[in-house]
């Protein structure tokens, strides 16, 4: 009787085995061949392009593919951010291929970016840090008189407001980091304020700037209050 049982329960062991393998096989096996729905472009999209939502599809790819990350996800993870590259039509996005305005230029996407000469005297003591909000002002000088009116008042120079703006780098000469010099590393003065402003602040800006370089006027630099 013993040795009858003894094979049973050997038996009933090996098929218990056989099935816990199976069902372990079949768990790893289906989640490695296992898909999921990512964003792919509908079309190739060039470097420095804004990223929309419509400018992808959803594609059916093996799980496998993403289960060690650097991939996007999800339409929602792309929205808003700019393309660092060629993003090929089909393909799955890079993750480091996508990446935030501001960390690709500087500023949001609906702000140009530009740059202004500065120096300590007229930029607060070049006490001005990349964050901060700056005004611009417009110093110009008196007209000439015109000497057959000899009785009329003389004329006075005009302190103008340009615009309000946030800067978003501060640079030496030749577009250096204030703490990259040549002389053994030692801080530069600042000669450059990088600021971003919307397309008609920056018109207003250059309109200023040209009576600097044309009529003498002076642009000034104030840190603006908080």
């Amino acid at each position: 009787m013993k040795k009858r049982i003894l094979p049973i329960l050997l038996g009933l062991l090996a098929l218990a085995a056989a099935l816990i393998g199976t069902n372990y096989w079949q768990k790893n096996y289906l989640a490695g061949v296992s898909t999921l729905q990512i964003p792919v472009p509908k079309a190739d999209i060039p470097p420095y392009t804004l990223l929309t939502a419509d400018l992808f599809e959803t594609q059916e790819v093996p799980r496998a593919l993403t289960s060690r990350g650097g991939y996007v996800l999800s339409a929602n993870e792309l929205d808003g951010k700019i393309s660092a590259g060629t993003l090929l039509a089909g393909l799955p996005v890079p993750v480091r291929m996508a990446v935030p305005s501001e960390d690709f230029r500087l500023a949001g996407p609906a702000l140009e970016v530009i740059s202004l000469p500065a120096d300590a005297v007229r930029a607060a003591g070049a006490q001005i840090k990349i964050g901060e909000a700056i005004n611009l002002y417009l110093l110009k000088p008196a007209p000439k008189q015109d000497q057959t009116e000899t009785n009329a008042p003389a004329p006075e120079p005009e302190v103008a407001f340009v615009a309000r703006v946030p800067v978003v780098d501060v640079l030496s000469d030749n577009g250096l980091p204030l703490s990259s010099g040549n002389n053994n590393d030692q801080p530069q003065p600042m000669k450059i304020l990088v600021i971003a402003a919307p397309h008609e602040t920056v018109q207003t800006i250059l309109d200023a700037l040209a009576l600097v370089q044309h009529e003498g006027a002076i642009l000034w630099v104030t840190l603006a209050t908080p």
